[in-house]
């Protein structure tokens, strides 16, 4: 059964295609650690590499989500990489590592694509836009980026009309 529509944006094909960009096509699936959300200056290893923090996004709630649950709190998870700030913000309380499960990411995807979408993103590239940066109008978001998810967004509309047509005959 597909999931009702958000606006005139399917949601499946949309989901699909941000796991799609997201994961590189499914072969990167793991945590992404966000810079921006470690206090600057402050140094951390990962499989033998160091990250080193901006503090770009770094506030009280971050700090102490940060206290709590350490660098997993700075990371993107699961096949839509979202945010675990993300996610906390829309009432998620779980641990970070939750959110690298489908089944459990999935809600606090779809609430933040639906606030995207309350604050005006209308297209599928204004909300890859806002599921990168946050808002569809501050246009930091790099273009190929967006015109990979609206590829992938069509492409995956044009295979579901096609199949349709092949069960119709």
């Amino acid at each position: 059964m597909s999931s009702p529509p958000l606006g005139t944006i399917e949601l499946d094909p949309l989901l699909t295609a941000i796991a799609h960009v997201e994961t590189s096509s499914g072969r990167n699936n793991w945590p992404r650690i966000e810079r921006s959300y470690l206090p600057l200056g402050s140094r951390w290893t990962v499989q033998g590499h160091i990250i080193e923090g901006t503090g770009a996004n770094v506030n009280e709630i971050v700090r102490e989500r940060l206290q709590r649950w350490g660098m997993a709190s700075a990371a993107s998870w699961g096949p839509w990489q979202i945010l675990y700030h993300t996610a906390a913000d829309r009432g998620y309380t779980g641990p970070p590592s939750g959110l690298h499960e489908a089944e459990v990411s999935m809600t606090w995807v779809i609430r933040q694509l639906q606030l995207i979408m309350r604050r005006g993103a209308d297209t599928v590239s204004q909300i890859a836009d806002a599921w990168n940066s946050g808002t569809h109008r501050d246009h930091i978001v790099p273009h190929h980026y967006m015109a990979q998810l609206v590829r992938a967004y069509d492409d995956y509309i044009v295979r579901a009309y096609d199949d349709y047509m092949r069960r119709e005959k």
